[in-house]
């Protein structure tokens, strides 16, 4: 069942005030696993100078400057968060790029992107659908500007199963909201957010049917990988030619 539409006004409300400070508290409260993430989020992708790829959801920036920063790549990142597009542009115009690269920058949401269809080379996206009103006219807006032949990729949190899942109960319930609580408020309110919006997402849409949406969406090879314990997903998938 699709969230109602002021479902995508979250991450404007619970973001926006945490933009301008996001990086290392994220880093922290993730117990440093982005890094690995993102890395195993980008092995996805088969790239070759002048292709085009997409960062929908950028946030940040993170994953933009790091494709930006590949030889004769194309950037676009969008992002529904104005703050987080102004913390995205800042990084693009300091050192984090060699002279000559650049990240296109674009303000709308997932599900009506401004672009042509197959207008891209890959299209990936982190920390997404668990935002988004309807996630299969997301997904199918999404897969939309991916060309034929051409590559999407997905990351975010997972609930663990087996002896990990009361763990990650205990975390998310307490050590998130704590930890967010010792940083600042607006912290203490995504801490507190993030658990319940994990599990909710994830009995709406377990792994398998987050799957079978892929492969219905044009993406017939689509597969997972759990990191973590199980406590973040990789979807990626081949867009059918």
């Amino acid at each position: 069942m699709p969230l109602p539409d002021s479902a995508a006004e979250t991450p404007r409300r619970i973001f926006a005030p945490i933009a301008a400070n996001y990086d290392r508290p994220a880093q922290i409260l993730g117990l440093l696993q982005y890094s690995r993430w993102h890395d195993f989020l980008l092995s996805r992708l088969t790239l070759s100078p002048g292709d085009r790829v997409l960062d929908m959801a950028t946030g940040t920036g993170a994953l933009a400057v790091r494709l930006a920063r590949r030889d004769g790549l194309h950037v676009t990142a969008a992002d529904i968060t104005r703050a987080m597009l102004l913390q995205t542009a800042a990084r693009t115009h300091g050192r984090a790029l060699p002279a000559g690269r650049q990240v296109d920058l674009v303000e709308c949401t997932a599900g009506a992107v401004p672009f042509a269809a197959a207008a891209f080379d890959a299209v990936i996206f982190a920390y997404l659908l668990r935002y988004v009103a309807d996630v299969p006219a997301t997904v199918a807006e999404l897969s939309r500007v991916v060309r034929p032949g051409g590559t999407m990729a997905s990351l975010d949190f997972a609930v663990p199963r087996g002896i990990w899942h009361p763990l990650w109960r205990l975390y998310t319930a307490v050590g998130l909201p704590l930890g967010g609580a010792l940083l600042s408020p607006a912290w203490r309110r995504v801490g507190s957010f993030l658990g319940p919006s994990i599990r909710g997402f994830y009995r709406r849409w377990p792994e398998e049917r987050l799957l079978q949406l892929w492969r219905e969406s044009g993406f017939p090879d689509a597969r997972a990988k759990r990191l973590s314990l199980g406590g973040a997903i990789v979807i990626w998938g081949t867009k059918r030619g």
